[in-house]
């Protein structure tokens, strides 16, 4: 499975405010959790480690939500050299966000850690894991911050999970709720999908598009051809789930790495 070699938060803005509400704990505490959200703000990743870990160290119950929080958010932040240091740190700050959740952390922590758990597993492709995390966290968000994306990556979960009917309805009501947000249009063109296929990619060379064809014949799939500015794209036909499209693109992964699964 392809992994991202740097996290795609998409949920900054929980991240920004945070910087911006107040501290629990004792002092010490208070003072490390101040100087790791100022680190996370600056970009500074292993310093709102350090300080994190500080103050996860000291055991201080109150603070400890807050810190396994802002703990896993410098992890998911931090660059990313590799696909294996990808996958490692997606699955340290989903073991962070866990953590933070078991410590009873008050609503709006509980809210954001409920996000970015949602997050880190929908980029793991782990999609059942992170429905309810996702759920759980358009629930209590409070009504002034954005939940459309939240929403949108619901409906892309459930139709990964071929929940089709599920995900039409949640398509629906980003285009409802939210009609002036950047993914009311991405959910419309998802909205009626019920399938899946394999984009192996797009040629203007008679030769590589013989040769795309050939590759997705010898993977088991009939050839697909569209034309789009000028350039010839070679799909699979469709499949009915998304583990079976995922299954296409490994058995074309060596000849063609960037192939990707759609929608």
């Amino acid at each position: 499975m392809r992994r991202k070699t740097r996290s795609r938060t998409g949920f900054g803005f929980l991240a920004l405010s945070f910087l911006l509400a107040s501290c629990s704990g004792d002092a010490q505490s208070v003072q490390k959790l101040n100087s790791a959200k100022q680190a996370l703000g600056a970009g500074q990743s292993d310093q709102t480690i350090r300080d994190a870990d500080a103050v996860i160290s000291s055991n201080d119950a109150p603070a400890l939500a807050e810190a396994y929080y802002i703990r896993g958010y410098a992890i998911e932040l931090r660059p990313k050299p590799d696909n294996a240091a990808a996958t490692r740190d997606f699955s340290i700050a989903r073991a962070s966000y866990s953590r933070g959740l078991a410590c009873d952390p008050r609503p709006v922590i509980a809210a954001r850690l409920h996000v970015q758990l949602g997050n880190v597993c929908y980029y793991q492709e782990d999609y059942s894991a992170a429905v309810p995390e996702l759920a759980t966290a358009y629930n209590l968000l409070d009504p002034s911050q954005p939940k459309d994306l939240v929403l949108y990556h619901i409906g892309i979960c459930e139709q990964r999970l071929g929940r089709f009917d599920d995900a039409d309805r949640t398509f629906q009501r980003v285009q409802q709720d939210y009609p002036n947000s950047a993914y009311a249009a991405p959910a419309r063109a998802h909205e009626g999908i019920h399938g899946f296929y394999v984009q192996i990619g797009a040629y203007s060379q008679p030769r590589d598009i013989d040769n795309a064809a050939r590759a997705a014949a010898a993977a088991g799939s009939a050839p697909l051809k569209t034309t789009e500015k000028g350039l010839t794209i070679i799909r699979t036909a469709d499949v009915p789930s998304y583990g079976q499209a995922q299954q296409l693109r490994e058995r074309l992964a060596t000849q063609y790495p960037d192939a990707r699964v759609m929608p």
